[in-house]
């Protein structure tokens, strides 16, 4: 029996690749309040594209069709967007706290499993959906009750939920693409449609980076491209739903990484809402 054949296989790739997701994201936050979010966005896909070309020219993959270019297209807008919401919201908000409301997204993923697909709800994860909306409330009380609710915590909040959503988008079109398409292109694809859509923005506001900023910005790039290749190996041999529970293993990361290089200590708040979102999440899984 191969790696790849094993029943754990996927689960284990996927936790590898949470964790240098969530060491990318440690990066993106270091340079987050050097550099404008739209050049920060430019330079992790810039930087990730070498590597995403070798592995292109690596793996060989056969020429993509035409209804093939749409749909990477289509991720590549959803890639760019959530890539800037998360982000900016890295900037603003402490790293364990901005994890935390990216993991609405699998209750976003069952709302957009019910307008797109037309697929019913049931009565559970209408419930779990609440749940997880609560555990969002708990997070946002606390900042109110620690009197750090102002405009700007404001607005990286709502772009933390926004990137959730975004990113659920993203997930059902990966789930998809990943059946068919060759993991070359789809890699070579999530690089090089965001990086063509947030360049004219990056350019409007570009700022000449330190040698420090550029060395971040390698790592980001290698990092994400590594944790995206686990991520889409992953989705290519188990379905989405037992995955999603290993995003969960993020909050661990991020609260130490935080803890360890931003001297971030969460506040119980943070990891209630979390443990209200995660349940919530369990739930409509189970569904």
């Amino acid at each position: 029996m191969t790696f790849a054949q094993h029943r754990y296989a996927p689960f284990l790739v996927a936790g590898l690749g949470i964790f240098l997701l969530s060491v990318m994201d440690a990066m993106i936050k270091g340079v987050a309040t050097a550099h404008p979010t739209a050049q920060i966005v430019l330079m992790r896909y810039a930087c990730g594209m070498p590597w995403a070309i070798a592995f292109f020219l690596w793996t060989r993959p056969s020429a993509p069709t035409a209804p093939m270019l749409r749909a990477h297209l289509l991720r590549g807008v959803l890639v760019t967007i959530t890539a800037f919401l998360f982000f900016y919201a890295l900037a603003v908000l402490p790293l364990a706290e901005a994890i935390t409301l990216s993991f609405l997204s699998p209750l976003f993923l069952a709302l957009l499993a019910s307008l797109i697909l037309k697929e019913a709800i049931q009565r559970a994860v209408l419930v779990a959906i609440l749940v997880g909306f609560i555990g969002m409330a708990v997070i946002v009380a606390g900042k109110v009750g620690g009197g750090e609710f102002d405009l700007v915590r404001v607005l990286g909040i709502a772009a933390a939920v926004a990137s959730a959503l975004t990113y659920a988008a993203n997930l059902v079109l990966l789930r998809k693409r990943a059946q068919t398409d060759p993991f070359g292109l789809i890699i070579l694809f999530q690089n090089l449609f965001p990086l063509l859509i947030i360049a004219p923005f990056a350019y409007a506001v570009w700022e000449a980076p330190e040698l420090r900023s550029w060395v971040i910005f390698l790592g980001i790039g290698a990092f994400g491209l590594a944790g995206h290749l686990c991520m889409a190996w992953a989705f290519k041999h188990a379905n989405a739903g037992p995955l999603g529970v290993l995003e969960y293993t993020a909050l661990v990361w991020s609260a130490g990484l935080g803890y360890l290089v931003f001297a971030e200590v969460p506040a119980w708040t943070t990891f209630a809402g979390a443990a209200l979102i995660i349940l919530a999440c369990l739930m409509a899984m189970r569904r």
